[in-house]
């Protein structure tokens, strides 16, 4: 992907005063005869995952890529990170380049913070495509995985187990269970999540969801939310940390004129995953509903 585009920032006030430097990749010619579609990372990722992606759609759309604030190639203050926080940067980065309706695609984080803007600014969203999204966990968790959370949940704990998965060998045990696909977790891949862990501050927004899971839940937004534009839900059948069968029916509650299209031999990280499949799907959609 660097070949079609090269890194850019812009300069967000994320509270009075307070500034952070946030990464950004635009791609395809902005004008009134193309929309604007936005993808956005999921938690831990970057705009490099979505590599795969990007390239079947720079000739007919005008493209945009964001680091969320905290992690990527975006600078990681020490910051109540949450939904709200980088549905407001979501926003701000609109307004910085001057676009009043978008397409937003988000995948996991990316995808309820897409939502989270949507809710809050449904008339600026063109559309809303949400791969495997996060948000909504129902009964799905574990009696063991609670556990865990609660643990590194811990200020002194939780800093222990990222200083031991912020490594090449934790990112790997981290990424494989997303993947069906397992050949997909190469070193350029391990190599693209552990990058950003060894940035200053990167403990703060890594933790966050683990330290305060309510600031990353969207049980809070009325159903139907306020957004009654296109939506479409595309899951990996193979996500069993979010089972489609589980949660699908818990977005649409949230979304009830949502479209959903489960992906087969997909997991977690399906746009990477199963790439082809997701781009077929994501092009007859926006050819088909838009």
């Amino acid at each position: 992907m660097n070949n079609l585009s090269s890194d850019l920032y812009f300069s967000w006030e994320y509270e009075k005063q307070k500034k952070a430097r946030i990464r950004y990749r635009e791609f395809g010619r902005s004008d009134n005869t193309r929309q604007t579609l936005l993808f956005v990372h999921g938690y831990g990722g970057m705009l490099e995952h979505w590599e795969q992606n990007i390239p079947s759609f720079v000739d007919e759309y005008h493209v945009l890529a964001i680091d969320l604030i905290g992690f990527g190639g975006s600078e990681k203050p020490n910051v109540r990170y949450r939904l709200s926080l980088f549905a407001e940067q979501i926003g701000e980065f609109l307004k910085f380049k001057g676009i009043s309706r978008v397409i937003l695609v988000g995948h996991s984080m990316g995808g309820a913070s897409g939502l989270y803007f949507a809710h809050l600014n449904p008339d600026a969203v063109e559309g809303l495509v949400l791969a495997n999204p996060s948000g909504l966990f129902g009964d799905t968790m574990d009696p063991m995985a609670k556990t865990f959370f609660s643990l590194i949940a811990s200020p002194v704990i939780g800093e222990v187990m990222f200083a031991a998965f912020a490594n090449p060998v934790g990112v790997s045990q981290s990424l494989i269970p997303t993947y069906y696909n397992q050949k997909k977790v190469d070193l350029r891949l391990i190599n693209q999540f552990t990058r950003p862990l060894q940035d200053k501050g990167a403990v703060w927004s890594y933790l966050s969801p683990s330290r305060r899971p309510h600031d990353f839940s969207l049980e809070y937004l009325p159903k139907p939310c306020n957004y009654r534009n296109k939506a479409f839900l595309v899951w990996g059948a193979e996500d069993t940390a979010l089972p489609p069968h589980k949660i699908i029916p818990e977005f649409q509650e949230l979304l009830p004129q949502a479209g959903a299209y489960i992906i087969p031999e997909a997991s977690h990280c399906i746009h990477h995953d199963a790439h082809e499949t997701f781009n077929s799907r994501l092009e007859y959609i926006l050819a088909h509903e838009f």
